[in-house]
C-alpha cells in the first residue's frame, strides 16, 4: 500500500498545538510499510542529555509508542513534529529499500546502485538513530557518502549532486540551544562535517563550469542556504569563498540571485539585525568596496562576541575570530572597541594576545574609556552600567599595564 500523505496531514489539522516542546528532533528512519523509528532528546540544566525514542504507526490512523512516559502536551508535540518529518522525506522519490539501509551500511564495499538524494540522508538518518551522532558515525558516513558523489559528478548528474547538498544542509545546518541558569550550550550536529563539507565543496569549485551550465538553479540554492546559515559558512570561507568567487559568471550570478532575498550590509544602517554578513562579507570583497568590508568584518566581531560571552561551547566563533585577526590584522578590534567602548571586547581577544606594538595604544583607548563612563555616571540610566564598565576597564589595566598604572 503506497504512503498516504492525507492520514498524516488530517491527523496534524485535528492536533494542531501552540505548545513549544522541551525536545528536539535528534535522528529518524523508516522502518516499515508504515512504520517510523525517531530519536527525540533534551538538556537537563546541566546539559545532561535526556532521551525519548518513539516508533509511529500511520495506515488509517496514526499511533505512537513512546519509550519514556511524558505528559500528553510534549507527547503531542514529538508526535506532530515526527510525522513532518515523515511528510518531508516521503515527498522525494526513493530508490534504496528502507529494507536495505542495514545491508548497505554494513556491507564490505557499497552497493553498486543507483540511489536517489533523499536516500543518502536516509541512511545517514539509520546510522544516527543507532549509533548515535559522533565523530566515527559520522566518518563512517562519508566513507559511502563521498565516492557516491564522486560517481554522480563522473557521470555528470551534476543536479543531483547539487540536490543531495541540499538535502544534506537541510538535515545537519540545525542550531538547539539549551539554556542553564548561568549560560546557554549550543548543540550542532554540523561541527563533525567541517571537513568534509570543505572538500564536497572543493571538487564543485574544480568543476564549477559544468555545474553552473547544468544546474544553475540548484547551485544558487545551495549557495543561498550557506549564506542563511553564517556560523557554519564562516567556518568553511576558505573553501566556500574560493567556490563563489572564482568565477566572475557566477558571482554575477550569485548577486542577482541573492540582492533580492538577503539583506546586505549599509553603513547608514550599522546595527541592522537582518544584515546576512556572509553575502556581505563576499559582495564587498568582490567589488573591492574596502570601507564597506571593514566595517562588515566589525559587525562578524559583533557577533562572535556575543557568542563567546553567552553561549559556554562558543570553541567555533573563537577560531573564526582569530583567523579573521590574522588577515586583517589586531586594529579591527580597536577601532570596534573605540566604535562601541565594549570592554568585553578584551575578555573574549585578551590584550596578551595582541602585537606589543598595539599595547601602548590599547592602554591610551582604555583610559580614555574611563573618562567616557565617568561623564555618564551622573545619568542614572547608565549609571550602572557605567560603573560596571569602568570596574572593567580598571581590572584591564591593572592585569596588563600594571607597573605603568601604579
Amino acid at each position: 500500500m503506497p504512503f498516504n500523505k492525507r492520514v498524516l496531514e488530517k491527523y496534524l489539522e485535528e492536533h494542531k498545538s501552540s505548545y513549544n516542546g522541551k525536545y528536539k528532533y535528534m535522528s529518524g528512519y523508516r522502518s516499515g510499510e508504515h512504520e517510523y523509528k525517531c530519536h527525540y532528546y533534551m538538556l537537563d540544566q546541566n546539559f545532561r542529555r535526556i532521551d525519548i525514542f518513539v516508533d509511529l504507526t500511520y495506515t488509517e490512523k496514526v499511533e505512537a509508542r513512546f519509550s519514556e512516559n511524558l505528559n500528553e502536551q510534549e507527547k503531542q508535540h514529538i508526535i506532530n513534529d515526527a510525522l513532518q518529518h515523515v511528510i518531508h522525506n516521503e515527498s522525494y522519490p526513493r530508490l534504496l529499500h528502507y529494507s536495505l539501509y542495514e545491508s548497505y551500511v554494513n556491507a564490505t564495499m557499497p552497493f553498486d546502485v543507483h540511489m536517489s538524494p533523499i536516500d543518502y540522508i536516509n541512511v545517514l538518518e539509520y546510522m544516527k538513530y543507532h549509533h548515535g551522532i559522533n565523530p566515527e558515525t559520522i566518518d563512517n558516513f562519508y566513507k559511502l557518502f563521498i565516492p557516491a558523489l564522486q560517481s554522480l559528478r563522473e557521470r555528470r548528474r551534476y543536479d543531483a549532486y547539487l540536490e543531495t547538498m541540499i538535502l544534506l544542509f537541510q538535515n545537519i545546518l540545525y542550531e538547539y540551544e539549551w539554556d542553564s541558569a548561568t549560560t546557554k550550550y549550543l548543540d550542532t550536529e554540523y561541527q563533525f562535517h567541517l571537513y568534509y563539507i570543505r572538500e564536497i565543496i572543493s571538487k564543485v569549485c574544480d568543476n564549477l563550469t559544468d555545474f553552473f551550465e547544468s544546474a544553475k538553479q540548484r547551485l544558487l540554492e545551495v549557495i543561498e542556504i550557506l549564506c542563511r546559515n553564517e556560523r557554519f559558512s564562516f567556518a568553511i570561507m576558505t573553501d566556500f569563498g574560493a567556490l563563489t568567487l572564482s568565477n566572475v559568471h557566477v558571482m554575477n550570478a550569485i548577486i542577482a540571485y541573492l540582492r533580492d532575498k538577503l539583506v546586505l550590509y549599509d553603513k547608514n544602517d550599522d546595527r541592522n539585525p537582518n544584515v546576512n554578513l556572509v553575502f556581505s562579507y563576499l559582495y564587498y570583497i568582490y567589488i573591492n568596496d574596502y570601507e564597506n568590508y571593514y566595517r562588515t568584518i566589525k559587525c562578524i566581531f559583533r557577533r562572535i562576541m556575543n557568542n563567546m560571552l553567552s553561549i559556554a561551547n562558543s570553541d567555533l566563533d573563537l577560531a573564526l575570530g582569530n583567523s579573521i585577526l590574522q588577515s586583517d590584522g589586531y586594529n579591527v578590534l580597536i577601532d570596534l572597541f573605540n566604535t562601541d567602548y565594549n570592554t568585553f571586547i578584551f575578555t573574549c581577544f585578551p590584550i596578551s594576545s595582541f602585537p606589543k606594538e598595539l599595547k601602548p595604544k590599547i592602554r591610551d583607548d582604555l583610559v580614555a574609556a574611563i573618562r567616557f563612563f565617568a561623564g555618564r555616571m551622573e545619568n542614572d540610566k547608565y549609571r550602572q552600567s557605567s560603573f560596571e564598565q569602568i570596574l572593567n576597564i580598571n581590572r584591564l589595566l591593572l592585569d596588563n599595564f600594571g607597573d605603568w598604572y601604579r
